[in-house]
């Protein structure tokens, strides 16, 4: 499955923007809150910004850490560090000390540009955070105008969880990012007069494409913030911006557009001309409610992808009337190429199944200092150009569309985050009291999955005595883990069976509890 791949030599997202600040300065680029901002006033402050960087050190080929939420002091930042050519990773204010700090030694991360809110009561090391920058200096102006990135330059980081116990850092190229977001403008249909409203946390990968394809295209972007809305309040907002698209998880456009809709609601939404999701697999019942009811004539569209490929690799369009019993993940986006391989590595005829493999301009460089990793999910394919990454899910080919059967392995998702069960497994046994331990997913009819730990205490007491270690083991774990990755419920058992190898039998364990792996 290959899509033509967009025609871009050289550029770099600041070029596309830096195009739309010469053609309309003072259109509206970004609406977060009460701020309307400029494409002029956008580009001004992010050559501010890359100013206080150049003043502090930084230059070509630096990691500069991004703090905060998803507002326009976020994306002004982000573009700071592309024009002093540095990449930039994001790290949510809200994770445990100890992960951001893992985050920042293990990019080099020179300073940390962190919003006012953020600086203070976070794990976030002051020592790091950006200082204010002395005086223009001329020279300094000038340096900036040779120093800014190119399209071989590294764009940014986004960490996920990793299967080795610690989490990973995917480093994306600015040619890839460029390729995918002006894939992105043809594929979701958007245009110079559309408003996207943005719901993607900034260390969440979809972020990236909320945020940069709108812009890239001259249009605009509503951003969230750090607000959680309501249902009505995002409502309220789409009528009130005149939101022609939206783009959110799986999980928000089936508690927010999946009931029945008002006349209020209707009334409301009546600006839209699409909803884009994805992050996990949707419920068909709730897509065959929006494409049967009052505004089923706006279409939503169901996308897939990995942050090793540029955030949406694939997408499938739903229309009106649509009845389906399972929502497809559909083709690739320009600048993709898909490949279904079965255990053979042969590629697969239409309706049979195998594990896709994601090619094309848009792949990421790898993962930041792990070449073993890079090595097994960055490959060569015979008879294939260039690099494909091995995505370990499983899919089905029904003609030109992919149907997403699920993991060749033991990654799973959680509210639309991706987690790795080993990190959480490795964390729990490098937990003083914890000799080992097994996690799996427990499934539960209302959709509301959650992970359930099984646990061999060291201390016979623990064991028979758990509510204290309960405790004790949760409060380690937010220590060095994100909240979605602590388990909901702890089980304690004397031993865990072993299998003919001699190690644990995960799978029965996980079975006898009622969970998956």
């Amino acid at each position: 499955m290959t899509a033509t791949t967009p025609s871009l030599p050289g550029a770099t997202v600041l070029d596309l923007i830096e195009a739309h600040v010469e053609r309309h300065p003072d259109k509206t680029a970004v609406l977060c809150g009460q701020d309307r901002i400029s494409y002029r006033r956008l580009w001004d402050a992010a050559h501010e910004t890359a100013d206080r960087l150049m003043a502090n050190g930084c230059s070509r080929g630096d990691t500069v850490a991004l703090v905060g939420p998803g507002n326009a002091e976020f994306m002004t930042a982000a573009l700071a560090a592309w024009l002093v050519g540095a990449a930039w990773v994001p790290i949510d204010p809200r994770l445990p000390e100890e992960r951001i700090r893992y985050v920042l030694d293990d990019t080099g991360a020179r300073v940390v540009l962190a919003t006012a809110e953020v600086r203070t009561g976070t794990g976030v090391p002051t020592e790091r955070v950006l200082a204010d920058a002395p005086a223009a200096d001329p020279a300094r102006v000038e340096r900036l105008r040779r120093q800014r990135a190119t399209a071989d330059d590294r764009a940014y980081l986004i960490y996920t969880s990793g299967s080795t116990g610690r989490p990973k850092g995917v480093a994306v190229g600015h040619h890839a990012l460029a390729v995918h977001l002006l894939g992105t403008l043809d594929a979701y249909r958007l245009t110079a007069d559309d408003i996207l409203l943005s719901f993607a946390s900034p260390s969440f990968d979809a972020a990236v494409e909320e945020m940069w394809a709108p812009v890239a295209g001259g249009g605009t972007v509503l951003l969230r913030g750090s607000a959680l809305w309501t249902g009505r309040q995002l409502f309220e907002r789409v009528r009130a911006h005149r939101v022609t698209y939206v783009s959110c998880t799986t999980a928000y456009f089936e508690a927010f557009f999946g009931e029945e809709l008002t006349a209020e609601d209707v009334t409301s939404l009546a600006s839209l001309h699409g909803i884009i999701f994805g992050g996990e697999a949707v419920n068909p019942a709730v897509v065959r409610r929006w494409a049967n009811g009052p505004l089923g004539s706006v279409p939503v569209c169901n996308t897939y992808g990995p942050t090793e490929t540029v955030v949406t690799a694939t997408l499938y369009w739903i229309g009106q009337g649509w009845q389906g019993d399972r929502v497809p993940i559909g083709h690739c986006l320009p600048g993709h190429v898909g490949i279904v391989l079965n255990a053979d590595g042969e590629e697969v005829a239409d309706g049979e199944s195998g594990e896709l493999y994601l090619g094309g301009p848009c792949v990421a460089e790898g993962y930041l200092g792990r070449p073993d990793l890079t090595a097994q999910r960055f490959v060569e394919l015979p008879g294939r150009d260039g690099i494909h990454y091995r995505t370990g899910d499983l899919v089905a080919v029904q003609g030109q569309e992919l149907l997403f059967l699920g993991r060749a392995d033991r990654q799973v998702k959680i509210r639309g985050f991706r987690i790795e069960l080993e990190e959480i497994e490795a964390a729990l046994r490098g937990t003083d009291g914890v000799r080992n331990a097994v996690v799996g997913v427990e499934q539960r009819p209302d959709g509301g999955d959650r992970l359930v730990a099984d646990v061999v205490p060291v201390d016979l007491a623990d064991r028979e005595a758990p509510a204290a270690f309960r405790a004790a083991l949760r409060g380690a774990l937010a220590r060095s883990l994100p909240d979605y990755m602590v388990p909901s419920e702890f089980r304690f058992h004397a031993d865990l069976p072993l299998g003919v190898t001699g190690k644990v039998d995960r799978a029965r364990v996980l079975a006898e509890a009622g969970s998956t792996a």
